[in-house]
């Protein structure tokens, strides 16, 4: 696993970590970031919330829509707190234009 930074419109860098797609990281809490590797670097597919519960499909299903545009890899920031992750969400999908943007409802989401 390694560590890898991304910006957010504020200008603030994230830690996210790499994970295997095929790892447990949709238990976690926090935020997955669904990519694909370019010729100039990390193509931004989707960004999703990550609750931390035990048998959450719907970072499962985000995931998979994004492979649907060719993402193959998986990071994820490790964040425990609904409220903050709901802004550090926000300023990501602002920041990095993700092919797919993060539906309204799903920045709203809390804890």
């Amino acid at each position: 696993m390694r560590e890898v930074k991304f910006r957010g419109q504020s200008g603030k860098a994230y830690s996210f970590v790499r994970m295997a797609p095929n790892a447990p990281w949709a238990r976690e809490a926090g935020i997955a970031m669904f990519a694909a590797q370019g010729p100039f670097g990390w193509r931004v597919v989707k960004l999703t919330t990550l609750r931390g519960r035990l048998h959450d499909v719907q970072p499962i299903w985000a995931f998979a829509d994004a492979e649907r545009y060719g993402a193959k890899v998986v990071f994820v920031l490790r964040e425990s707190d609904a409220q903050l992750r709901s802004l550090v969400l926000s300023d990501l999908n602002s920041g990095l234009n993700p092919v797919l943007e993060a539906e309204a409802a799903e920045l709203a989401l809390a804890a």
